[in-house]
């Protein structure tokens, strides 16, 4: 039953609970309802609604174990939460509550006015804690504003640590007038659309039910909106001021220097010093929370434990492949400057506004003025030398050779093996279940070797026990098992690219492949029918990858931004990133009006809206360069114009040549603040190419005459260029220095079919084919072998023929090819990192 009265009609025990006037609500009776010694009532705390509507209670009571006990007999009390008026709501047996008044069957509520009260629920003289219930008009509005005591911010912006208070009104339209309710709601929720640029608290000393105080935590932009009886308010706009600039320097250096030498096995410390838009304004103090994107030029030689870190500093470990390489850092969305791309002030989508490390040099300081405390000089970019410890044992390379001789043949399986030097090269034999076009290892997880077919990707995971080939997918549909030919992996070793030419799907595709079953590749379809992506290169932090096609586009991916295209190139043949990773060197004669026909371009990384990538300045080239190497040695940076730039030297492989090239750029930081009232226009400021700063320098002739390079490697500390080329039986190392080139015959006067060599360039890997017949390089190849060649002894030191394990007599690779003719021979390598 219900019974709704004075305290007088209560019970002697139930009138000591309600001593003011109040509602009983009590379920049936029931005998077993012993041994409760807590009561829940749900649900409990706040809540807030709207006159005339309902609300349903439940209650559970726990025994001293902790476990429900059932059958209780459960009384619901509801009380008013202001003792000059009467409750506002009314509550059945069943825990059903009218905002109001119920009928006498319990089933119709008619609204009353608005008040607080108190619910709760009592089981064999046990009491639930209160929930406090608002009951109000309705609300037809609820306005977000800064809270006006506080007084109007300064600027747009809020530096990271700064804090603010805002505040919601609720207003409702009584007697045609829009009227504040806000002190009858209660309680707001507070919540910001992009998680991590604000925090949020109601708990702070002094603020109303309707306040907040918001705290700006990570660089981007966000909005924030309160939420109350089911009514969301407006969004208002919130930045924590964006990241400016960033300025790397080697741990423990300080402005030392921008060029370190380490062991293997030993790591680099860098700290990152990054303002954001009020630095000189505001507030100079450098960011201590900073969620950066460490990048690396190879992750062979030097990689980060972890990509993100939340402070400003960071460690990279030099592995055990020598060389050289460049370490940076970027503020990159999603993670920083959060929340672009979005939308302008003018409607149109602002895209990803990524920031990267730039020179820093107090006698010419950048255009903002910007001036942190105790700073002198910071560098864009790090150079790495890794070189082997005095007691470091010389490292043992392993190399997987394959062979694409099956052509798909139904039926044929091509093997695939493992060759390291020593008395039985001849490692694990594996069978691919599809004709392999391409091999590329993870830079990251060595372990990993990606093999791309005309059937579908696949893979092996080679430091198993029992490795085996793996397929992405068991389907035939190319657009699930992702055919075509790897063309590059990012440097974190997260994402797989492969081209599907259209002569299997049509038009032509990409495929982004993430390396997981939980997580579906991504596929780009391109524009035109008969385009082939030929080429492609990701960005050092991940944010972009650029790839080029045969018709002379090249198409801008991210995860952030929306696919688009440039038209560039006649065709674009190579693209490599800068030291900083702010644009992309990308070979090929940019399609505008008086560029030159041979020529190498800059482009930037961030994008503008309506345009993927901007050119930033374009260098005229002797020919079209096969392939592009950007020197991972950079030189300390020099002042001119006000701006601290950064030089770095490109080699451009222009058979039968090598030219040096030389780009000489600076970052064009955001010209931050801007005072309240002004819109913020968030957009990229695209790097700088110093006026006459990218140009090409000397050329030199490999002395080979013209021919068809099939690997070619920077490598060392770009001190040498590794060149194997179809029908030259040696390999040739151009030593960058000096301009000279030396080769390394081939023993059986060999004719390279690939190549592959290690970060120090202390060994290649070349397969090749040993014998054509009547020495006639068009007849098929009758004996190849794997060539182990040591470039500081200067000598082809061992040949490797495949031998199957079962018939020393049977060098075929393929399970159906016959033997002796005709013979499948290893004619793909790729090294192992160690």
């Amino acid at each position: 039953m219900y019974r709704c009265g004075s305290g007088f009609l209560l019970t002697l025990a139930i009138t000591f609970v309600v001593a003011f006037t109040g509602c009983l609500g009590k379920s049936t009776n029931n005998p077993g309802n012993g041994g409760v010694t807590s009561v829940t009532l749900s649900p409990g705390g706040t809540i807030s609604i709207e006159a005339g509507s309902t609300q349903v209670f439940s209650a559970t009571g726990k025994n001293a174990n902790g476990r429900a006990v059932l059958g209780i007999d459960i009384q619901y009390l509801v009380v008013s939460g202001n003792p000059n008026a009467p409750a506002p709501i009314s509550i059945a047996s069943t825990g059903n509550a009218c905002a109001g008044t119920w009928d006498p069957t319990a089933t119709m509520c008619s609204p009353g006015s608005s008040g607080i009260a108190l619910v709760s629920a009592v089981v064999n003289g046990v009491s639930s804690p209160q929930t406090t219930i608002y009951v109000h008009q309705h609300i037809d509005s609820l306005q977000v504003s800064p809270l006006n005591p506080q007084g109007p911010p300064q600027y747009e912006c809020f530096s990271q640590g700064q804090i603010w208070n805002y505040q919601a009104i609720a207003y409702s339209q009584i007697g045609g007038q829009s009227v504040d309710i806000t002190t009858t709601v209660g309680p707001m929720n507070w919540f910001s659309k992009n998680t991590g640029v604000v925090t949020t608290s109601t708990t702070v000393s002094g603020l109303l039910p309707n306040q907040v105080q918001v705290t700006a935590k990570t660089p981007g932009i966000t909005e924030l909106f309160a939420n109350v009886s089911g009514v969301t308010s407006n969004y208002y706009p919130f930045t924590t001021c964006l990241v400016q600039a960033i300025w790397l320097q080697i741990g423990g250096q300080n402005e030392a220097g921008n060029l370190i030498t380490v062991n293997n096995g030993n790591t680099v410390p860098v700290t990152a010093v990054a303002v954001d838009t009020l630095c000189g304004t505001a507030n100079n103090t450098p960011l201590t929370s900073l969620p950066l994107t460490w990048s690396t030029s190879d992750p062979e030689v030097i990689a980060f434990t972890s990509s993100t870190a939340s402070t400003a500093s960071n460690n990279a470990t030099a592995r055990n492949n020598s060389g050289g390489a460049l370490i940076t850092a970027s503020c990159a969305p999603p993670t920083c400057n959060i929340g672009l791309p979005g939308l302008t002030p003018s409607g149109a989508i602002a895209p990803s506004l990524p920031i990267y490390a730039s020179n820093y040099n107090a006698a010419a300081p950048p255009p903002t003025k910007c001036q942190p405390p105790n700073l002198t000089k910071g560098y864009d970019a790090i150079s790495v030398d890794v070189i082997p410890s005095p007691t470091a044992k010389p490292v043992t390379y392993t190399a997987w050779a394959a062979t694409t001789s099956c052509a798909d043949a139904i039926g044929c399986s091509s093997a695939i093996f493992s060759v390291t030097p020593g008395t039985s090269p001849i490692g694990k034999i594996l069978d691919l279940p599809r004709t392999p076009n391409s091999m590329m290892f993870n830079h990251v997880a060595a372990a990993r070797v990606y093999i791309g077919s005309d059937q579908g990707l696949m893979y092996i995971d080679a430091s198993g026990t029992s490795p085996s080939a793996t397929l992405v997918s068991n389907s035939s549909t190319c657009n699930i098992a992702l055919c075509g030919t790897v063309l590059t992996i990012s440097n974190d070793g997260k994402m797989a690219v492969v081209s599907d030419p259209p002569t299997s799907s049509s038009p032509g595709q990409v495929y982004i492949y993430t390396g997981g079953a939980t997580t579906a590749p991504v596929d780009l379809i391109l524009s035109n029918t008969n385009e082939t992506a030929t080429a492609a290169a990701f960005s050092p932090d991940q944010l972009k990858l650029f790839i080029l096609t045969n018709l002379g586009n090249m198409y801008v991916y991210s995860t952030v931004d929306a696919l688009s295209s440039v038209s560039t190139f006649a065709p674009g043949t190579d693209v490599e990133f800068s030291a900083d990773g702010s644009f992309a060197y990308v070979a090929g004669a940019p399609a505008t009006a008086g560029a030159p026909a041979n020529a190498v371009s800059a482009y930037s990384t961030c994008s503008l809206p309506g345009e993927a990538s901007v050119n930033i300045g374009t260098a005229a080239t002797s020919a079209t360069p096969s392939k592009l190497f950007p020197s991972p040695v950079i030189p300390l940076p020099f002042i001119q114009d006000g701006f601290v730039w950064t030089t770095q030297t490109i080699l451009a492989l222009e058979p039968p040549n090598v030219e040096f090239l030389t780009a000489e750029f600076a970052q064009n930081p955001i010209l931050y603040p801007i005072v309240a009232g002004n819109p913020l226009q968030f957009t990229c400021n695209p790097p700088l190419i110093l006026s006459g700063g990218f140009t090409k320098g000397a050329s030199y002739n490999l002395g080979q005459g013209n021919f068809t390079p099939i690997y070619s490697q920077l490598v060392n500390d770009g001190a040498q260029l590794i060149v194997v080329a179809q029908n030259i039986p040696a390999v040739l190392l151009f030593n960058v220095g000096i301009g000279t080139t030396t080769s390394v015959p081939l023993a059986n006067n060999a004719y390279p079919l690939s190549a592959s060599a290690s970060t120090d360039g202390s060994q290649v890997f070349v397969a090749a084919c040993d014998q054509y017949p009547n020495n006639d390089p068009t007849q098929p190849c009758a004996v190849g072998s794997v060539h182990i060649v040591n470039t500081v002894s200067q000598g082809d030191y061992q040949q490797v023929p495949y031998v199957n394990v079962s018939d020393n007599n049977n060098r075929n690779m393929c399970n159906n090819g016959g033997n002796p003719v005709p013979q499948c021979l290893p004619n793909l390598i790729a090294l192992r990192p160690d």
